[in-house]
């Protein structure tokens, strides 16, 4: 009967009774604070009267991928190494994670200039409430947050070379999304940029949702290995695998209905979910899968 001890341990209670976790709490609500100091740095609207005077949900829809992602990096940094002192502990979280989120809003520089090029977005999302650009971008926030959080939580080898791989494998990591964007746009038989422009919620959510799921895959080759030539073969890989699971989508899961046509025909969501939750399980089965 002694295993029924560990059932009732006071000790483990006790333990989980500590100050330091409310000052990395503190840490965490500050930094979030500074997060959307930054995002209104990086954009010329207001995001609380766009929020609530105006209503747009679009830009909830990409705001709270971004708070989300926020989230997975601060994330990262606090599984990162452990420190000695508490305070340098601190420094170091807030350094990291203010660095990340800096990035995080040139990735959506990146998304608004390269990955869809053929309008603005800042238009389709604040003069036109456009929730299938909002989806993407809070794909893109969260797929990059994942690539962020698997370099900042790795081992450090000091602030330099800690500072050029993180800036290395960013600008590699968004190359993986522009990459991916193309392969995807072949793989369907609409304009993906097109639908979304004409208010296709469906396209982006489903577009969106694929993002996450790159970000994912990408995270896991970073957390194994500096290697960028690794990098691209798992990336390749993984990303043909992704696709296929459109397909898989297509003729398994929905076999009496084209998926093509359900999300630009009938711009039906629920279908765009399927797809993108297809492509996220996808990535997590070859991140485990494939070590």
């Amino acid at each position: 009967m002694g295993f029924i001890s560990e059932y009732v341990s006071i000790a483990d209670a006790l333990s989980c009774i500590h100050f330091e976790g409310l000052a990395y709490l503190l840490v965490v609500f500050i930094l979030l604070w500074f997060g959307k100091l930054i995002n209104d740095l990086f954009t010329s609207y207001s995001i609380d009267n766009e929020l609530t005077n105006k209503d747009n949900k679009a830009l909830a829809v990409s705001y709270v991928g971004y708070l989300m992602a926020q989230g997975i990096i601060v994330l990262g940094v606090l599984r990162g190494p452990d420190v000695s002192s508490l305070l340098v502990d601190l420094g170091l979280i807030v350094l990291w994670s203010l660095i990340g989120i800096i990035l995080l809003n040139l990735s959506r520089l990146v998304n608004d200039k390269l990955i869809f090029s053929k309008f603005n977005n800042k238009k389709e999302i604040i003069d036109d409430r456009n929730i299938g650009t909002g989806a993407v971008q809070f794909g893109s926030y969260i797929g990059t947050a994942f690539i962020l959080q698997a370099i900042i939580s790795g081992e450090s080898e000091g602030i330099l070379p800690d500072l050029f791989g993180t800036v290395i494998f960013f600008i590699v990591g968004q190359l993986g999304f522009i990459i991916f964007s193309i392969i995807y746009q072949k793989s369907t038989r609409y304009d993906l940029h097109g639908e979304i422009e004409k208010d296709n919620a469906a396209a982006g959510v489903s577009f969106g949702a694929t993002l996450v799921a790159i970000g994912i895959l990408m995270s896991h080759s970073i957390m194994i290995t500096n290697s960028i030539p690794a990098f691209f073969v798992w990336f390749i890989n993984g990303m043909v695998l992704i696709i296929i699971s459109r397909f898989v989508v297509d003729k398994i899961i929905l076999p009496r209905h084209k998926l093509d046509d359900e999300i630009c025909r009938d711009r039906n969501w629920g279908v765009a979910l399927i797809e993108g939750g297809t492509a996220i399980i996808v990535a997590l089965l070859i991140n485990a899968s494939f070590v």
